[in-house]
């Protein structure tokens, strides 16, 4: 049994807890519990400590651990979302745990960093030019050329990350991030920006994981997007409906990337497009993929992501190294309805609802609430999680569920 911290867990993080405590360990949460940094109080029941704390400030969370650790010794530090790698990397590295190695971890949080250390690798990947001031976009358009993608260097869930098309769309694209009111979780967006080769081509990401320094693909999922000029994910599938030559190539590639980046513990989440040139990156993260995914790794595969991060995490042996055997697949489709910004109600088809390959249909933003901007995830108003035989019968659900489900 060991004592683990799990900084601000958020979507797939939150099972985090409980997935410890079921596996016979300690889970404390560190959590500022205000605004967006609150962890559902169903998923704290399962921690046995809550510590509230300003876990946008690294120093103090790091004195705190250094306090925890040295009352009763911590087994592992984990981020329980994205933007928390950094900091939980610093604390292994400074109790001895085991953990990513700081610097590694600010290539994988921070995405001007990913892009360099992958290009200096020579791994292929879209032309990527960094702005730091507004009038650096003409240039950083005429490099990479039009359309091309605008994005911050330090968000995530498609928050501010645009297709613009012309130069004035550029322009506005960099001014939106460079706004001070541009926050998530607290953190202020970094007035940077990355202008990006638009890639054209499917969408897939790439779950693994990575132990004793050897980078294990778990899954291939298809990634199903909103209208452009956002990006916002509409739905995944997995695995993959690739034909096996090509998901060796998504695999290989993926593997040259996480190299690249120096990830050498832990989970990852890598997001591709494949295009006439083959596999590129569009961003990897080194943290539990959200969106239900390790949901639908385990019903279509029977993988528990979870316990392959925290036995990572521990130092412990993490099992098979091989992806699970193929049971079915398994899928999850957002709503989205950018035209709706308040709901009161949610009604769907009872034919469908009752439908025994459904394991889910759930709100996102409680009816009567305004509905967030729908240019990120934070705008999507619900989802359906659905398994089927194959991956046409299961999109063909997801399909029929989200033309049927209708809000007023």
């Amino acid at each position: 049994m060991a004592r683990l911290i799990i900084i601000e867990p958020r979507s797939s993080g939150c099972l985090l807890i409980d997935r410890a405590r079921e596996l016979g360990h300690d889970p404390v949460v560190l959590t500022a519990d205000r605004d967006e940094r609150r962890v559902p109080r169903e998923r704290l029941a399962a921690a046995s400590e809550v510590r509230i704390v300003d876990t946008n400030d690294d120093a103090t969370v790091l004195d705190l651990l250094k306090t925890l650790h040295e009352a009763t010794p911590l087994g592992a530090v984990l981020p329980g979302f994205e933007h928390y790698v950094p900091v939980a990397a610093r604390a292994a590295a400074d109790l001895g745990l085991p953990g990513i190695d700081p610097d590694a971890a600010m290539r994988l949080h921070y995405k001007h960093l990913m892009r360099q250390a992958v290009t200096d690798a020579a791994v292929d990947q879209p032309a990527a030019v960094l702005v730091t001031e507004p009038n650096e976009v003409e240039a950083a358009v005429t490099k990479v050329g039009l359309p091309c993608v605008v994005k911050p260097v330090n968000q995530s869930g498609s928050m501010l990350v645009r297709r613009v098309d012309t130069l004035d769309e550029a322009v506005l694209a960099v001014d939106r991030i460079r706004d001070p009111a541009a926050t998530y979780l607290g953190r202020q967006t970094l007035p940077v920006a990355l202008v990006e080769e638009y890639v054209r081509g499917p969408e897939f990401s790439v779950e693994g994981y990575v132990h004793d320094g050897e980078a294990h693909v778990l899954c291939i999922t298809e990634k199903m997007l909103g209208p452009e000029p956002e990006f916002v994910e509409a739905g995944h599938v997995l695995p993959a409906d690739l034909p096996a030559g090509l998901a060796a190539e998504v695999t290989s590639y993926v593997r040259r990337v996480v190299a690249a980046l120096g990830l050498g513990l832990g989970p990852f989440h890598a997001e591709v497009r494949v295009a006439d040139r083959g596999p590129l990156l569009m961003e990897l993260g080194a943290r539990l993929p959200g969106d239900h995914i390790p949901t639908l790794l385990s019903l279509a595969q029977g993988v528990d992501m979870h316990a392959i991060t925290l036995r990572a995490y521990l130092g412990e042996p993490v099992g098979a190294a091989t992806p699970g055997v193929r049971r079915q697949t398994a899928g999850i489709r957002y709503f989205l309805r950018p035209e709706i910004r308040r709901f009161t109600t949610m009604t769907v088809d009872p034919r469908l609802a009752d439908d025994p390959r459904i394991t889910e249909i759930s709100l996102l933003h409680s009816p009567g609430a305004e509905v967030p901007d729908p240019g990120s995830s934070s705008g999507r108003l619900g989802f359906v999680v659905a398994t089927g035989a194959t991956y046409q019968e299961t999109t063909a659900l997801l399909d029929a569920v989200d033309a049927a489900v209708v809000f007023s």
